[in-house]
């Protein structure tokens, strides 16, 4: 798990400099899936669709010799209903607890989710 968090936080680094908006990022044990996903939430994947914002983090991935691929990455727009049960989920997952990790570059960590940011209303970078 944690060389995933690494890499997790290496990506939002090069999409910080790439300036790709990221309003919440974390990795999340999805039940549906049966499998950890960087779940990666922005505004590129608003309009028209998530498909441009798949490319971005794709071409972001490119040369950082990651071990986590696009497929363990899901993109979503913070105005998605997918977004809202992500958002309904880890309220009840940190029993109402503040998910703005005092360093993000730390994040924190709960039983199904280790979050970089939450919320942000503007991304701010990874150091």
């Amino acid at each position: 798990m944690k060389q995933m968090i690494d890499e997790g936080a290496q990506l939002l680094r090069k999409l910080d400099a790439r300036s790709i908006p990221v309003y919440a990022a974390l990795w999340y044990d999805d039940p549906e899936k049966l499998a950890w996903k960087l779940v990666i939430v922005t505004s590129a994947a608003s309009n028209p669709g998530p498909l441009e914002a798949y490319l971005q983090v794709q071409t972001a991935m490119n040369g950082l010799g990651l071990g986590i691929s696009l497929d363990d990455v899901m993109v979503i727009s913070p105005s998605s209903r997918r977004f809202e049960e992500l958002k309904r989920s880890m309220e009840g997952a940190t029993s109402g607890a503040f998910l703005h990790p005092k360093d993000p570059s730390h994040g924190a960590a709960f039983d199904d989710a280790y979050v970089y940011r939450w919320l942000e209303k503007q991304a701010r970078p990874i150091v």
